[in-house]
This record gives C-alpha cells, structure tokens and sequence, in this order.
C-alpha cells in the first residue's frame, strides 16, 4: 500500500503543499484540492486531473473488464480493485506505443486574425489527420486509441468509443473563404482545390468508481460523453485529403494527441513495485468468467488494499513514464471512410447499443465520398511540428508524452489567448458561435450521414 502511494498516489506528492482540507489549497491556481490517504490527517494539495489514466484508458482498450469478485489467498478482489492493479501495472509496463501530436504544456500561445491558435503544439494536431485516423483506425480497422481530449495544458486520456459523422457539406476554396474567414481568396493550403465543411463527434468513456462490469450491464453508457468538432478538409484534384482548419469553437476545442498500444506488456513484467503482470491477469481472467477460486499462486493477493491508491486521483495523464513511444502515419494507411456502420472486435471489446449520450443524426449514411463522387482517401500527414515523442522520465505528473522530464507540475489550464482580454475572449467566442448558427440554419447544399462505433 505505502509503495503504490509513493509511486502514483498521495505520498508521491509529497513536495506539493500540505494541507489538512480544501481551504488549504485555496490559495492555489492549479485547481488542487486536499488528498488526504485513509487513515491520516493530513495530505498534500494536488490538482484533480493528476492521475494515471493514461494507463486505465491504455488497458480498457486491451484488457478484458472484470465483472465479479476474486477471492484469492484469502483476500476478496473487487472488480473495482482489479481495474485499479492492471492500470497500475500498466503504468509501469514497458509498452510499445505509436503515437501523434505533441502535448501543450501551456503558455507561450496567442491566436491570429482568425481565431488560430499560435503555439505549434497547441494546433499540431491537424483536422485532416484526426478525420482520417478516427475514420480508418475504428471503421476500417475495428480498433480503439487513446485521445487527449483538451489541447489545453491539462492532459485527460480517455479511451474512444465511437466516432460519428454528422455532416459534409461541398465548396468552393472562394466559398470557404467567404465564409469562414471573410475573404475572397481561401488563405491555406495553395494546393487545396476543394473545401468539405464536417461536423463530427468523437465519443470517449470517462471516470468512474462505479464498481462492476459496467459493459456487460449497460452501465458504460452513463460514462460515455464526447465533444462535436468543427473542420474544414482541404482536397486535391483526386478527392484526396491534403489538409485541413479547425473552425468554430474546435479552434481551441479539439484533441491535443492521440495514441495506443502495439501490444499487451510481456507476460513476465513485474513493475517496480513488485506487481506482476501474470498474477494480476490471473486475478483480471477469474473476474471475467466470474469464476471464483482459490489457487495456490502468492504474490497477487499480497497487494491486497492497494487498488484503490493505485488509481491515485481521478484526472488524467499522459503516457507511462517506462512506456516508448514512436511517431507513425499507419493510422492514414487505409483508403475509404467507412460506408457501413462498425462493431469492434479488438480484444478485450464487448460492442454495446449506441451510447445514451449520443445524439443520433439524421438522413441515410454514405460515408464513402466526401461529397465529390471520389474516395475520401488518406494521404494526409501528421504537422511537421508533432514534437518528440520520447521517454517520459522522473516525476513528471503533468503526463507529458514527450521528453518533459522532472517535476513539472503544470496543471493550470487557464486562458491561453495571451493577446485579448477574458472579456474580449468571450465576445470572441459569441460571435464565432453566433457565425456557426447561421451558417448551419442557411440554405446551402449538405449532405448528411451518420456511422457508429462502439467500443469499451
């Protein structure tokens, strides 16, 4: 118990401020609140997106969700407790990872004329790459990633369940131009020769210490939310994507990265507290089958009570500090959006109705073109600016993914539009929002469509 505290719970705050309640850690701009351990006192203040979900949302995609206690060596396993050991021993595997985008830090960002974001890592992640990867890795391909789902300097994973297409609609580079930015020529992307407008949704499961399997019962839908984006594609002669903006409020409300696993941990790995990979999946197997029995094997039931410390806050963070990871264009590598709605089949999935969540979208799908008569092809690249995807190393709890090494204890997502003013910001927004209404209740030509996918 002391040692998942010191490796990813309470104690391994111990530099941050102490504190005895809430009003402690007032004074804070980081969004802290008072953790306190079972049993004590006192605790440090810690901001509530700290965690380690980038290894829960790594092994709810791969692993199979427990569903009924273990009783092992004399020691009863919750299913609760069960997803708190794989994460934690997810967080110290070492995990071979293909991953896009660079994570903002924060600070050091404004926006142009236009409502773009300035910093590099902050609009790194491309509309055209997130539409192709979204689109081939679940409906092409029936597997699930991980997303941080703020571009903001707070980093939350949650693993994707579903990605929708809500609306494309045709036009001209001189269309696009007017109307989104007021001018006569479209300003990106000289080698664009035609404009799709889309609305889409992702859909990700969040948080929760429900205890249970919430997919066999029903219950992921009460944890599954998402965020509509808004995008322009930039196509080629051929119907290719080649580029695209974010447009509306997705300017600063969209994906900051996005990533998964090539594979499970190796079957030997034992972290470096001692939890062992074969001894937890032992555990994670007679949960999945509600098969309850007492063997003989030891060291499982000697992490008894740690679950809950090894799911340490209920915010996110980046990937593993022992995981590696490596940039990739695979996710582009397919050719066609999806015509026909999905089921996953990765392992560890168990499909589920349409999330209660998910507002369901109107017309008759037809996900293959992109309103051109051509394939909605996959050429696109991830920004030249992804920034390195190395090591995360040290005690790093902003969970960066790339090489931010030591104590960085960021967390302040604030506002990041340095140039304008918060009242300036807010009229800014009003007006890009009052911009996308009418622009949505105008007449001009659209095509809709809709494709589910679900996953846990």
């Amino acid at each position: 118990m002391d040692k998942v505290s010191k490796d990813n719970g309470v104690d391994s705050q111990s530099k941050r401020t102490k504190c005895s309640s809430d009003n402690d850690c007032a004074s804070r701009t980081d969004g802290s609140k008072c953790a306190i351990r079972d049993g004590k006192t006192s605790g440090y203040c810690i901001p509530t997106w700290f965690g380690i979900c980038h290894a829960w949302a790594l092994a709810a995609i791969i692993e199979e969700e427990p569903n009924c206690p273990v009783t092992h060596n004399g020691v009863t396993f919750q299913p609760l407790d069960i997803k708190g050991l794989i994460s934690d021993v997810y967080d110290g595997a070492k995990v071979s990872t293909v991953f896009t985008g660079a994570r903002y830090n924060g600070g050091d960002d404004g926006t142009d004329e236009y409502g773009r974001h300035t910093n590099d890592a902050y609009r790194d992640m491309n509309p055209a790459y997130f539409h192709i990867a979204a689109a081939n890795l679940l409906g092409k391909l029936k597997h699930s990633f991980v997303v941080d789902v703020t571009a903001g300097a707070e980093v939350w994973n949650q693993p994707v369940r579903g990605f929708k297409m809500y609306e494309q609609t045709a036009m001209s580079l001189e269309e696009a131009a007017q109307t989104f930015y007021g001018l006569e020529e479209y300003p990106w992307n000289a080698a664009a020769k035609s404009i799709v407008y889309v609305k889409s949704r992702l859909s990700w499961v969040f948080e929760t210490y429900t205890d249970g399997g919430l997919v066999a019962s029903g219950e992921v839908d009460k944890f599954t939310t998402g965020q509509y984006y808004y995008y322009l594609l930039e196509l080629d002669d051929a119907g290719e994507i080649i580029g695209g903006e974010w447009v509306y409020n997705s300017d600063s409300d969209h994906p900051d990265f996005l990533w998964f696993a090539k594979s499970k941990p190796a079957a030997d790995t034992v972290t470096s507290i001692g939890l062992s990979y074969a001894d937890v999946s032992m555990l994670l197997k007679k949960s999945v089958a509600c098969s309850d029995s007492t063997s003989a094997s030891g060291s499982a039931g000697s992490a008894s009570g740690s679950a809950s410390a090894s799911a340490s806050t209920s915010g996110s963070v980046g990937a593993s500090g022992s995981a590696t990871s490596s940039a990739s264009t695979s996710a582009g590598s397919a050719t066609d959006v999806p015509s026909t709605s999905s089921t996953a089949s990765n392992a560890g999935s168990v499909a589920t109705d349409a999330p209660a969540t998910e507002a369901s979208a109107t017309g008759t799908p037809a996900a293959t073109t992109l309103n051109t008569g051509a394939p909605a092809a996959t050429t696109a690249t991830p920004s030249s600016n992804g920034g390195n995807q190395g090591n995360n190393q040290g005690g790093n709890q902003g969970g960066n993914q790339g090489n931010n090494q030591g104590n960085n204890q960021g967390g302040n997502q604030g506002n990041n539009h340095h140039d304008e003013s918060e009242d300036q910001y807010h009229q800014y927004q009003q007006q890009q929002q009052q911009q996308q209404q009418k622009f949505e209740n105008s007449d001009h030509p659209r095509q809709w469509y809709q494709s589910f996918f679900h996953w846990w």
